[in-house]
């Protein structure tokens, strides 16, 4: 019998496209590999000050092998899903929605925030009636604004009340809560722009604090969604590349802090057509006519509408329903590794050679080159 897509409003039972290249294992395996060099050096002197005939690359070739062989080991070891239990927000999202029923398939103890348990939207499958059809009893349906400090509380108690048995506290909190107004900056209401950061910023970092304690007992994980456009400056959405930048920091900050509790820190990197994963159609155009209100007369006039709508016109391709399947399956592969694996990756980026391209130009090279490259 085929099971239904765990990705809402796909076909039923489809194959997962193939794994992409291992970018991140790539990069785990760099720092290994030079110290297997230095290593074969260093014991290839040692070794001839007795006369005997050992090269830097004949040792080199005995010990690499053995270095990458212990790394892949440890890097696929998978922690034992049964009496752990993970937070994930921003379960209204396609994402959020998929990546529930996948731990709940491995076995976790789900606790699912949405944003509105009481909306049921027509448009697609992602809510609480659907997951709670598709998943097992382990999954737990809770309503969770992260700008709400009293659902934040109310959810700690629930999730404190509701552990596994034997459970000390939550395994895994992932902050995929996601909230973003479009428009250049001039053209925001301050309203938005402060939800914005409520949301993705502040939200994240206040439930954060409230599990931490929690996270500390069970040597457990912060999984945080930074989008790509924290590194990448894009018009028309400044306060959430300034968020997106700020929670990133964040995640940075406290990996150092939480290294000597054993914690981690894992941070999810989707590339740009998976950061519009919260846009619908219906919201791109309440956005454009809230901020065409808020425009005062003479702005309005200065603007011109003909420009005010291409602009608007151009997000359409971050709109939820026009996101590539294959880069969704990426995105729940890194979010579950980020929760799974014993030895998790500090960071993931599940994103198209060419935006993983785009991303490291906008990180390590002058500015001055990245736009010219890419104004």
């Amino acid at each position: 019998m085929r099971r239904a897509s765990l990705v809402p409003g796909s076909p039923v039972g489809p194959a997962p496209p193939p794994p992409g290249f291992p970018w991140e294992l790539a990069e785990r395996c760099i720092l290994p590999v030079i110290f297997a060099h230095a290593a074969a050096a260093i014991l290839s002197v040692l070794i001839s000050l007795f006369g005997l005939p050992f090269t830097t690359l004949r040792m080199f070739l005995w010990i690499a092998p053995a270095v990458l062989a212990a790394l892949f080991f440890f890097h696929n070891l998978k922690v034992n899903a049964a009496g752990k239990a993970v937070l994930v927000t921003g379960c209204e999202s396609r994402i959020g929605f998929a990546l529930a029923r996948q731990l709940d398939e491995l076995g976790f103890t789900v606790f699912a925030g949405f944003e509105d348990t009481g909306t049921e939207r027509s448009s697609d499958c992602t809510t609480t009636s659907a997951l709670k059809e598709q998943s097992s009893g382990r999954v737990h349906i809770l309503q969770l604004d992260v700008s709400s400090e009293e659902q934040i509380q109310k959810v700690k108690e629930y999730v404190q009340d509701n552990l596994p048995r034997g459970a000390s506290g939550i395994w895994a909190v992932v902050n995929l809560g996601v909230w973003a107004c479009f428009g250049e900056a001039e053209w925001l209401p301050f309203a938005a722009v402060k939800r914005c950061a409520e949301v993705n910023l502040l939200g994240a970092i206040r439930l954060t604090q409230i599990f931490l304690p929690q996270l500390r007992r069970t040597k457990g994980r912060v999984v945080n969604v930074v989008s790509a456009l924290g590194s990448i400056p894009t018009p028309m959405r400044s306060p959430y590349c300034a968020c997106a930048a700020a929670i990133r920091a964040f995640s940075d900050c406290l990996r150092l802090e939480m290294r000597r509790w054993g914690v981690d820190v894992v941070v999810v990197t989707p590339g740009e057509s998976l950061s519009g994963s919260f846009l619908t159609e219906e919201r791109l155009v309440d956005q454009a006519r809230s901020m065409w209100a808020w425009l005062g007369d003479a702005a309005k006039g200065e603007i011109g509408q003909d420009y005010f709508e291409m602009k608007v016109r151009s997000l359409r391709p971050y709109v939820e329903i026009q996101q590539p399947e294959p880069e969704l399956y990426s995105v729940l592969r890194a979010l579950t590794d980020g929760v799974s694996r014993t030895f998790p990756l500090p960071r993931y980026q599940p994103v198209p050679p060419q935006e993983r391209l785009k991303t490291f130009v906008a990180e390590y090279f002058p500015r001055s080159f990245y736009e010219i490259i890419y104004g």
